[in-house]
């Protein structure tokens, strides 16, 4: 079959699409003739779950709509980090925003990462400069289980989770024993001599044989190889080495109390920009260069004891450090003062909560509890003007009440308060979640929230990129005040027989005083670009979710389907000076860089002698804005809005289990990407657009690695 090429015509239309989810289930098919009973492990209503109430339950029983990625499927698909393991979810999408660095970003209902609250056991110690580049820095096979709340619905997450919630739940090993893995991993396109990608991790677990104290330590590397797909000297995948290790301590005293503590440490390397020799040099000596030394420490230390059959209390406390020294420019956009391109940013964060739940009868539980939130960032960048030093805090308090009047109901309310820094008046959150179930095959789940996010720094303000060789920035508007939220859904749930499942979820957000960045470039400072972040008027986030899935004891199908929509109360400026002819101005009723359909499968089989997988992710077209610059100069020669093709991602794999010795050797082999269907129009040269990039964030890649078990 003939692939499109980077350089070839963008695609049209659907079909193409729909022939490829065709041939790509057929090849998957087709590596798995093999089949035997090996049981199915696909029974996820019993899985538990506790992201929605804090509270131990099956997933079947909770009112708040949860999905669930499990370990094994991540170990399966070859999975890395965080970042290519919450797109198993549907609607779920990461966005790539920079072609120097990479910077990815996680997209849910359509809304960017800054609405969506990231748990770590359910704590958010996941800071502002973390959210820059962490998705990528947490290793998947440090993850028990990650849940997913789409949406509000629980009183128990503040400021910053208007979207839902990711909750990384850490794993418990049941017995004593490890496992080592190393992988190898190469792209399509030219590398200019430097290393392949791959990585190395390896875990071991420790349970005493009381099971009271159970331990768990683990390291690894990963590497990501540099990549220019268009030729013109510069990287569009950059270079990313990782390295993490880390523990998680468990300790039981007594029945039914258990002390926690976590510890893990990150260091990352990465640079974009001239290819070559380059790489070799100091970034400042580069044409354009983004090179960044980030390291992150995070501690968390929790205590969870169930005092009798009525009462249960948490108390936790969680330090997230993250340190970055990073240098954004050249001599392109800085000339003789190229070095004023390093920069550094560090940030402190610390979070306590404390929580009690008091089970009066099997109709009546009560939970309350308080937290509290405080994150100091510094960020110096001579290069933008830019010297920051802010300390947020946040303190609240709720109360939440699961009442379940007869069986076939359960509701879970509560009211939540919160007393930020950045706003003068508390914000009250009523919440409400209900199931429905009248028989044991048929689930409806309705949720309606209220949330806001506070005018803080957020993640996207700490990254500078490139355009037309200047420096764009973000800025806080100084009277920019809180935006504020209302999302309902409603999401039924049919258990057709003991294969079929089919899920839908119904979704509409009202957002006022939307959060809004728009051009204010300040013409004192040339070779900046400032924006600055105010409040629009109004805005809508809409749509629905249809999940079909087809489990049997040794193959499962499953496919999802996400249709959305994302727009303003009236045109937002999107780009350019309504007073200028040349840098014209770009107006949008739809937010920008979020596609309206997002389509994914998922099929697995076990098979006699070799297991498959086959992931398909389908992206609609979005409008992604653009910045023309001359080539040879840089000089602006106008704006656009372009409009982006469907995207098809197909990741294929097949694997064999052997024993050997006391354990059990994996062997994976698969292609990420299988069709490299990836952007075709991509920026080139010294006065490119960093910012105008969409689509997948790798082209065709090739892995295989070999995972033993003892």
């Amino acid at each position: 079959m003939n692939q499109p090429s980077i350089g070839a015509p963008q695609r049209a239309g659907l079909p193409h699409s729909v022939a490829l989810w065709a041939t790509a289930l057929g090849m998957c098919t087709s590596a798995s003739l093999w089949a035997q009973d090996t049981g199915s492990p696909f029974d996820t209503l019993e899985t538990t779950v506790v992201t929605g109430s804090q509270v131990a339950e099956p997933l079947r029983d909770t009112p708040v709509r949860t999905e669930v990625i499990d370990a094994a499927l991540l170990q399966q698909t070859g999975t890395r980090t965080l970042a290519e393991a919450v797109e198993f979810s549907p609607g779920v999408r990461i966005d790539t925003a920079c072609s120097n660095c990479n910077q990815q970003s996680i997209q849910m209902l359509g809304l960017p990462q800054q609405y969506i609250g990231l748990l770590f056991d359910g704590m958010p110690s996941f800071s502002t400069l973390a959210g820059v580049y962490g998705i990528e820095q947490i290793p998947a096979g440090t993850i028990g289980q990650i849940e997913i709340v789409k949406g509000g619905g629980s009183v128990l997450y503040g400021p910053g989770a208007v979207a839902g919630v990711i909750n990384l739940v850490p794993r418990e090993p049941e017995e004593s024993g490890g496992r080592i893995e190393a992988r190898l991993q190469g792209s399509q396109g030219d590398s200019f001599g430097q290393a392949p990608g791959g990585n190395l991790f390896g875990l071991y677990d420790y349970v005493s044989d009381d099971e009271k104290v159970k331990a768990t330590f683990y390291g690894g590397f990963d590497r990501v190889q540099p990549l220019d797909l268009n030729g013109d000297g510069f990287t569009d995948v950059s270079m990313r080495n990782l390295a993490t290790a880390g523990f998680r301590t468990l300790w039981r005293p007594a029945e039914d109390h258990t002390l926690s503590i976590d510890f893990s440490y990150s260091d990352e390397e990465r640079r974009g920009g001239d290819t070559g020799d380059a790489f070799e040099r100091a970034p400042n000596e580069s044409q354009i260069a983004e090179e960044i030394m980030s390291q992150r420490l995070t501690n968390t230390i929790k205590w969870q004891a169930d005092w009798n059959a009525q009462w249960s209390t948490r108390f936790a406390y969680a330090y997230s450090h993250t340190k970055r020294d990073s240098y954004y420019g050249g001599t392109v956009a800085l000339g003789t003062d190229s070095a004023l391109g390093f920069g550094n940013t560090k940030d402190d964060l610390h979070f306590l909560d404390a929580l009690a739940s008091y089970q009066l009868s099997d109709q009546h539980r009560f939970t309350f509890g308080s937290n509290f939130k405080s994150e100091n960032i510094v960020d110096n960048q001579g290069s933008v003007n830019r010297n920051l030093d802010q300390t947020f805090e946040n303190l609240g308090i709720y109360a939440q009440h699961r009442w379940k009047p007869q069986e076939l109901w359960t509701l879970e309310y509560g009211l939540r308060g919160d007393f930020n820094s950045e706003i003068n008046d508390p914000i009250f959150s009523p919440r409400a979640a209900i199931l429905w179930s009248p028989e044991d095959d048929l689930r409806i789940r309705g949720a309606v929230s209220t949330g806001f996010r506070a005018p803080e720094v957020f993640d996207e303000d700490l990254h500078i990129e490139s355009v037309g060789g200047d420096l764009r920035t973000t800025f806080n508007d100084p009277n920019l005040k809180e935006e504020s939220s209302v999302t309902i859904s409603l999401s039924p749930e049919w258990q057709v027989n003991e294969h079929l499942r089919l899920e839908m979820n119904a979704f509409h957000t009202w957002l006022d005083d939307t959060f809004v960045v728009q051009p204010n470039d300040d013409p004192s400072t040339p070779g900046v670009i400032e924006e600055i972040r105010t409040n629009g008027e109004g805005s809508k986030v809409y749509g629905a979710e249809f999940n079909l899935g087809y489990f049997t004891d040794f193959w499962s199908l499953e496919l999802s389907w996400v249709q959305q929509r994302l727009e303003y109360d009236s045109p937002q400026l999107v780009l350019g000076d309504p007073d200028d002819t040349i840098d014209n101005a770009i107006f949008s009723n739809t937010y920008v860089r979020t596609p309206e359909s997002l389509g994914l499968l998922r099929f697995n089989h076990d098979g006699k002698w070799v297991d498959s997988f086959i992931t398909g992710k389908l992206t609609g077209p979005m409008d992604i804005p653009r910045v023309v610059s001359n080539p040879g100069t840089g000089d602006l020669e106008g704006n656009r809005l372009e409009r982006s093709p469907w995207f098809f991602n197909v990741d294929i794999g097949v694997s064999r289990d052997f024993l050997v010795g006391d354990g059990e050797l994996t062997t994976t082999l698969g292609i990420k990407n299988l069709f490299d269907d990836y952007q075709s129009d991509l920026e080139s040269g010294a006065f490119r657009d960093a910012s105008y990039i969409y689509g997948p964030a790798f082209p065709r890649t090739f892995f295989g690695s070999l995972n033993y078990s003892f």
